[in-house]
């Protein structure tokens, strides 16, 4: 018994690399913990504590739980993991209101001098936390402008919610695609909307990230992935509008609307590119732009639905992205009829 326990041990002490290769050493635990709390939250569900989800820092607890619990498990533990910590490089203004944004986990290490190891941002809504905003992309862009400033090292994102709304995040309607997703690499852009929650006054912000998916774990009433963000190397700039950003960054992603000519697996996936890239006009608050582009999306899919012969399981993703569609459709009408009625406001 003594023997297995020891043995254990030392090959939990093995997979972990020497504290000094600060990424591996992070990523390898990252992992452990997102793997294992995948388990204890399915397992908090089925003993009736799903409400207690609906509160951020109840998972955050748990996180928090399963790391250091996983850090004692071997002899390289890092000095610190500290919770909500306010890091002074992330400190921005707004309405001359100067905003402490927390990080939700970060690591750290004391010797042989103070080290930022790994910042971690876990999904979270904006209760709690006003006057700051929080959302995924601002959460990872936030990680994306802290490693460029090295206000820490490594930058990693921790997105948790149901089935339902990661199909509606990543606007994937089948099961086997999302569990497949693992290892997948996307760069995403930075809006104005997220510089003003990063500290502007000459400071570098990245322009756009890159998000690496490194686990990916699903079930129908709990999934958790986490990624590993990192800056791109192109630089935000104030002249640059949103409008010239979005066209120069989409001009390098080209989506096919050649109608006919492409595979049904292809022609779902070109109509999803086009109804992510309306996503980000609206984000940008280009709702007259995403108008446009909303019509084309129409094109596409008709296109799509009457000129293919589709399968079972198309018709379902098809559907789907026809969901989709019509609620992005519902935000454009949203937002041009506010931008009316505030415009009607100023000139009263």
């Amino acid at each position: 018994m003594g023997d297995d326990v020891y043995k254990k041990a030392r090959d939990m002490a093995a997979k972990y690399p020497n504290i000094s290769d600060t990424y591996s050493y992070s990523e390898q635990l990252l992992k452990d913990t997102c793997l294992a709390l995948h388990g204890i939250i399915l397992q908090d569900i089925e003993m009736g504590k799903k409400e207690l989800l609906k509160d951020a820092r109840f998972f955050q607890g748990r996180f928090y739980e399963t790391m250091t619990y996983l850090l004692s498990r071997h002899d390289k533990d890092l000095d610190q993991v500290i919770l909500e910590y306010e890091h002074p490089k992330v400190k921005y203004m707004r309405s001359r209101t100067i905003i402490q944004p927390k990080v939700d986990v970060m690591l750290v290490k004391h010797k042989p001098e103070l080290q930022f190891i790994t910042g971690i941002m876990i999904r979270k809504s904006s209760s709690g936390y006003e006057p700051d905003v929080r959302d995924p992309r601002s959460d990872m862009a936030r990680l994306a402008y802290m490693v460029l400033e090295r206000a820490c090292r490594w930058g990693f994102y921790v997105w948790i919610g149901t089935l339902d709304e990661l199909r509606w995040w990543e606007m994937v309607k089948n099961y086997s695609s999302l569990c497949h997703a693992e290892g997948t690499k996307e760069s995403q852009i930075v809006l104005r909307r997220d510089t003003l929650l990063l500290p502007r006054v000459g400071k570098p912000l990245p322009a756009s990230f890159n998000k690496h998916l490194l686990v990916n774990r699903i079930a129908p009433a709990f999934c958790i992935r986490l990624y590993r963000i990192e800056p791109e190397m192109t630089m935000w700039e104030e002249k640059d509008d949103d409008v010239a950003r979005l066209y120069e960054y989409y001009s390098t992603k080209q989506i096919h609307t050649s109608y006919g000519m492409w595979a049904i697996a292809d022609s779902i996936r070109n109509v999803r590119k086009q109804l992510l890239k309306v996503r980000d006009y609206l984000d940008a608050g280009l709702f007259d732009r995403a108008r446009a582009m909303i019509m084309m999306s129409k094109v596409m899919f008709t296109d799509l639905v009457v000129v293919k012969q589709l399968e079972q399981e198309e018709i379902e993703e098809t559907d789907y992205l026809k969901q989709v569609m019509d609620a992005l459709k519902t935000r454009v009408e949203d937002g041009i009829q506010e931008t009316k009625s505030s415009s009607s406001s100023e000139e009263d």
